[in-house]
């Protein structure tokens, strides 16, 4: 009997091969990779956040990383060898997402809300050396975040699907965990960053209409202004409202339209990828400037320049004020040779 030759098999088995290297080892491996060395890069040119708890959560979230790459890679790496009469394969790399996603699903609500605590507590009488005793602090609270996970993980929740549903599986077939938390957390602060926006439309459209751009002892700043109308008919807390605003507009706009599309378009992230770095110093700049809001007038001038935030520059919310003889716009006292854009 003559084999029969079909194109379009050959096809669909080629285009599955491809995929098959695609969507396996190799992407998974990049990806991680990719998320590691990210992780490194924040970390080590951002580092006013890391006296902080949710510093010290980035550094624990980065090492986490890190073993789960080393993990992947050294299965991948011995893919065909036989440990303890056992055949490593994809499904232990599969087990391995599993427990990462389950564990970092359930972090986001806590280190959010610990966070915000510790701002709250913590924030208006900053001192420039972190102390040993809170040092200790915040490593007590991480390691109690971890091992409250990985029993969550082994006592309460199990994980789906079970090890021996996935022993011939191709390593995108594989069923991670996604983060409800996660896209909670992402409704609750794009709401109240769009419902402050609104809130403050007038005084942030002054502002981007009053952007000047001068030469100042030697510098080229950024001035906007408001009116001394505009000042007038508001209170010091509305305006410190919508200077902290515009501020973190400027800085993380574009997080906040990438945010805005994953929650509109309902993206399936696995939760091994939503909970990182860039998310979590986000969050960071998010919370210091409700608490800096919310204590206002307990925050000195001093204090702000030692926010652990490497993004926002909210020192520049809240600068003494030299006024004009027209008394219509304003010069900002310089503080420092470093500053470049002056937002008040």
């Amino acid at each position: 009997m003559e084999p029969v030759f079909c194109e379009n098999c050959i096809k669909i088995d080629s285009s599955l091969y491809i995929y098959q290297i695609i969507d396996g080892r190799n992407l998974l491996l990049f990806v991680l990779f990719a998320k590691v060395i990210l992780n490194f890069i924040i970390l080590s040119t951002k580092r006013k956040i890391l006296p902080s708890l949710i510093g010290y959560f980035c550094i624990s979230l980065s090492l986490m990383d890190l073993a789960l790459f080393v993990n992947v890679l050294i299965i991948s790496c011995f893919k065909t060898c036989t440990v303890l009469g056992t055949q490593i394969g994809n499904h232990h790399i599969c087990l391995l997402l599993q427990i990462f996603s389950s564990m970092y699903s359930v972090l986001h609500l806590p280190i959010f809300f610990l966070s915000g605590l510790d701002f709250y507590i913590n924030l208006p009488r900053l001192p420039k050396p972190i102390n040993t005793s809170r040092k200790i602090l915040y490593i007590f609270i991480i390691m109690l975040l971890w091992i409250g996970a990985i029993v969550y993980i082994f006592d309460i929740h199990s994980l789906h699907p079970p090890l021996k549903a996935v022993l011939y599986y191709y390593l995108f077939q594989c069923d991670v965990t996604i983060s409800i938390q996660n896209h909670f957390l992402s409704i609750l602060i794009l709401l109240t960053v769009i419902l402050v926006t609104i809130y403050c439309w007038s005084g942030l459209s002054a502002l981007v209409r009053s952007l000047k751009v001068i030469s100042y002892v030697e510098e080229v700043v950024v001035i906007c202004s408001h009116s001394n109308a505009w000042r007038q008919s508001h209170s010091a807390k509305e305006q410190l409202l919508t200077n902290i605003t515009m501020c973190f507009l400027l800085t993380w706009s574009p997080f906040i339209l990438l945010q805005l599309t994953v929650v509109l378009i309902w993206a399936p992230l696995p939760a091994y990828m939503d909970l990182n770095v860039p998310w979590l110093c986000f969050m960071n700049s998010f919370l210091i400037g409700a608490i800096y809001w919310l204590r206002y007038g307990e925050v000195s001038q001093d204090v702000i320049s030692l926010f652990p935030d490497s993004f926002c520059h909210w020192r520049f919310c809240h600068l003494q004020q030299v006024f004009t003889a027209a008394d219509e716009e304003w010069i900002p006292v310089k503080e420092d040779n470093e500053s470049k854009i002056l937002i008040a």
